[in-house]
This record gives structure tokens, C-alpha cells and sequence, in this order.
């Protein structure tokens, strides 16, 4: 059966319409941690197909890992960016659609499974360090200092270009409370005293959501809700097209902070992570067509 883009997209716009809840956010930004690589929209339509999915590619980039694709097995419809020759205005971007397949769906040579050890021996410590290290390279140092409840952890002073945890925080909390101005630092354009709220304030919980769930360190109890609350303040049907641009922001941004650490963890850490995360790094390449 022939799939076009626009079947594609309507698959999608349907799923995002009949399956918007707070929960059903959380449960995309937990693929997406797991589908490095991929777009919003593609992890949406990967899950759609293959709910169990843990990493995809197309058959040549098995292939080159070793791997063929299992007779028989069907392959996951995305949505691909492809480049095409026009005769007026010669080359042009456009959309296509491509073929992957999971990796339980092929045999072959054994693989290190990115999605399952890119996170062994992280610990929130040497997570919250790595963080801080990638605050450093935008300029920005990090210091503890007893803050205001409605504070929410953690603020960011652009004047004096730092970022400041509350105390109290302890270790897990005050690496999500990093990644999540991170993200803000990245995203938006801050000001002063300024009290995040609204679409910027999901990103940024998203966002430091996606890192932690790489790194397979879960938030606890109360940061995590303060992302359904987020995803909540969107409203209970929002659109296709907000949820898809608000998931593309989310997963782009997720993806370069989780690199970014990655590569300090790489530093810092043992020859077997430094081996796990080049493997994971140089799976951005080879997962498959991607928009």
C-alpha cells in the first residue's frame, strides 16, 4: 500500500487529537529520549506504529552495522526531508517519506543498545556537574543559595550571569532545576526577576524532562509535577499544529543538551561510558532518514 506525506500527516494530527492528555505528553518526551535523532512528529508516528520501538533505522544503516532486516517484517512510514532538482529554481528541499525498522525487527551482529546503556553509571551527581559544566560554557556559573518558595528551585540572573540553585535542593532535584534553566537560556530570551509561565515554562520542564530520562535519572515526585501541570496549562484539545511545534522545540533543544552533557560526561568519565556515548553520538547519523 502506497503511504503518502499527507497520509502521513494525518495520522499524526489524529493521534495528537485523539490522545492528548498531560500523561500522553510525558509518555512522546519518553520516546523521544529514546528515538535520538528523530523529529517530534517522526517519534509520534514511530510509537503510533511500533509502540516498543528502542531504536530505528533505515536497511542500509543496518546493514552497515552488520544487520539485515527480518524477512517479512513491516516497516515504520516517516516523514523524511529530501532534496530535489527543479528546472526554474533548481534545488529545493521538500518532503518524502521513509522506511525504517526497529532493531528487534532485525538479525544480525550484536549492538550496544544507546536507548538501554547510554545512562549506566550516571549518577545524579556526576549528571549535575556536567550540566554545570555546559552552564559554563554559555557563559553562565551556578552557585546554591536559599531562594524564595515561589521561586521554584531555581532562577537564573542574566545581569550577573549565573544561575542560582536553592539550598535546599537536594541532588536529583537540583539537576533538573539546572537542565531547566538551561533550556530557558537556549530557548528564550530572559530577563531579569523574570517569572517563567505558560508555553516557555512547558519547554523548559520538557526539556529537562527529555535530558533526565536519557541519563536514567528520573524526576522525582514534584518536578515531575510540575510538568503535567505545564502540559495541563496548554488546554485539553490543543492543536496539531501547537502540539508539533511546541514537541519540535522540545526535542531539538533536548537533543543538543543531551550531546552537549554527553560530551562532558565523556571527559570526565570512564573508557566504558566514553565508549557508550560515541556509539550513541554516531547513531545520529546512521537512525534512519529524519526531517
Amino acid at each position: 500500500m502506497r503511504v503518502t506525506v499527507d497520509d502521513l500527516r494525518k495520522a499524526f494530527e489524529s493521534e495528537v487529537g485523539r490522545r492528548w492528555t498531560a500523561g500522553q505528553w510525558v509518555r512522546w518526551l519518553n520516546a523521544s529520549s529514546v528515538l535520538q535523532g528523530q523529529t517530534f512528529r517522526n517519534v509520534v508516528l514511530i510509537r503510533l506504529q511500533l509502540p516498543d520501538a528502542l531504536w530505528v533505522g533505515d536497511r542500509e544503516a543496518w546493514q552497515r552495522r552488520g544487520r539485515q532486516v527480518v524477512r517479512g517484517q513491516s516497516g515504520i512510514r516517516v516523514v523524511t526531508g529530501e532534496r530535489r532538482t527543479d528546472r526554474v529554481v533548481g534545488s529545493v528541499q521538500g518532503h518524502g517519506v521513509g522506511t525504517l525498522w526497529d532493531v528487534s525487527q532485525t538479525e544480525g551482529r550484536p549492538v550496544l543498545l544507546p536507548s538501554v546503556d547510554a545512562g549506566s553509571g550516571v549518577t545524579p551527581r556526576r549528571l549535575l556537574e556536567a550540566l554545570t559544566s555546559v552552564a559554563g560554557g554559555l557563559g553562565y556559573g551556578v552557585r546554591e543559595q536559599e531562594l524564595a518558595p515561589e521561586a521554584g528551585g531555581s532562577v537564573t540572573d542574566v545581569r550577573r550571569r549565573r544561575i542560582i540553585l536553592d539550598a535546599d535542593l537536594d541532588v536529583p532535584s537540583a539537576s533538573v532545576a539546572l537542565a531547566h534553566e538551561v533550556a530557558h537560556l537556549r530557548m528564550h530570551k530572559l530577563s531579569s526577576g523574570q517569572v517563567c509561565g505558560g508555553l516557555s515554562e512547558l519547554e523548559a520542564e520538557s526539556v529537562a524532562y527529555t535530558v533526565l530520562a536519557r541519563f536514567g535519572c528520573p524526576m522525582d515526585g514534584s518536578s515531575s509535577g510540575r510538568l503535567f501541570a505545564a502540559a495541563r496549562g496548554v488546554g485539553r484539545k490543543p492543536s496539531a499544529r501547537l502540539v508539533e511545534t511546541l514537541g519540535g522545540r522540545v526535542v531539538s533543544a533536548a537533543g543538543r543538551l543531551i550531546k552537549d552533557t554527553g560530551q562532558k560526561l565523556t571527559r570526565s568519565g570512564s573508557r566504558r561510558e566514553a565508549e557508550i556515548w560515541a556509539h550513541a553520538d554516531l547513531g545520529r547519523d546512521d537512525l534512519g532518514p529524519r526531517m
